[in-house]
């Protein structure tokens, strides 16, 4: 199955249950050669194989189809191919999809058990759309103290939100101008070993932005006395939850607050949707207290294991 077939089989999903980013097809596509993801279309859903990290490798729990039936039996043999594997990675379940596995095995093939280990690195950050539009209370203090501040330190800001409906060349230059601006920036404070993931974390965010009507992303940009200063990009994972794949900042407007200002038009742009997911942490630090400064409704765990015949 090629990527571009995401586009034909998009409205067959059944996305009700779905809050993972790993569930979103324009993270699929985001990140396709990075995690070196496989597809196949299957009878009813599709399957998805990872080849990234010791966490994120083997087989993911299967994307449904609309009023599809038997999609774990004919997933689960597929994957051991008609029993003849014995040892079969898995990575990415949810919580709920590693219960609903391990209770399919139990009834269907007992002699099948799985050893489930999680990464933090890899869990979902997921908050109250309301709590990032409004900012209310005590424990966002500090960020509407950031928006304040960079309110305050430039006077011309406006922003503009873009769909498929409204995206024009100017933006699609504007939004890349600010891309490659910021790699330039990581790349000049990095060692040598970081400039390629850089320089392909610019290439993915093109191709996602080339293809903005085929993948249904959305995103803004912060526009400083009418120069682009901060971007961000998200698509859809269900009715109810937007996944953001890509929020960066130059230096110069970041270090006044522009990451809050973005972050916060951006949300109060999506009204219609529940929940924000904010992606993993990668064990990244700061990242990990920047996405726990958002006092996130719940972290979604991941889970890796392997699949072992007895």
């Amino acid at each position: 199955m090629d990527f571009s077939d995401l586009i034909e089989v998009k409205e067959k999903i059944n996305t009700y249950e779905l809050i993972g980013c790993d569930a979103s097809l324009g993270n699929l596509f985001l990140l396709k050669d990075r995690y070196d993801i496989k597809l196949n279309k299957r009878n009813g859903y599709i399957l998805r194989e990872y080849n990234y990290s010791d966490s994120i490798h083997g087989y993911s729990f299967p994307i449904s189809f609309m009023n599809s039936n038997f999609v774990l039996q004919d997933y689960f043999l597929f994957i051991t191919e008609n029993l003849q594997r014995t040892d079969i990675p898995l990575c990415l379940f949810t919580n709920k999809q590693k219960t609903d596995f391990d209770e399919f095995l139990e009834k269907e093939y007992p002699f099948y058990k799985i050893d489930w280990k999680t990464n933090p690195a890899d869990s979902d950050y997921i908050y109250l759309l309301k709590n990032l539009a409004e900012l209310s209370g005590q424990k966002f203090q500090k960020k509407r103290n950031h928006i304040l501040k960079f309110y305050k330190m430039f006077a011309n800001v406006s922003f503009t939100f873009f769909n498929k409906t409204n995206f024009t060349k100017k933006l699609y230059n504007d939004f890349m101008k600010v891309a490659e601006e910021w790699v330039q920036e990581q790349i000049t404070k990095s060692d040598f070993s970081e400039i390629k993931i850089y320089e392909k974390e610019k290439e993915s965010v093109e191709q996602a932005i080339s293809n903005i009507s085929n993948f249904d992303y959305s995103g803004g940009i912060v526009y400083i006395n009418g120069v682009p200063g901060a971007i961000t990009l998200a698509s859809k994972i269900s009715d109810s939850v937007l996944d953001i794949h890509y929020e960066k900042c130059l230096q110069e407007y970041a270090e006044f607050g522009g990451y809050s200002v973005i972050n916060n038009l951006f949300v109060k742009n999506n009204s219609s949707f529940e929940y924000i997911n904010r992606e993993e942490d990668l064990g990244i630090e700061g990242l990990r207290k920047s996405k726990l400064s958002y006092k996130p409704e719940f972290i979604l765990e991941k889970y890796y294991g392997r699949l072992i015949k007895n």
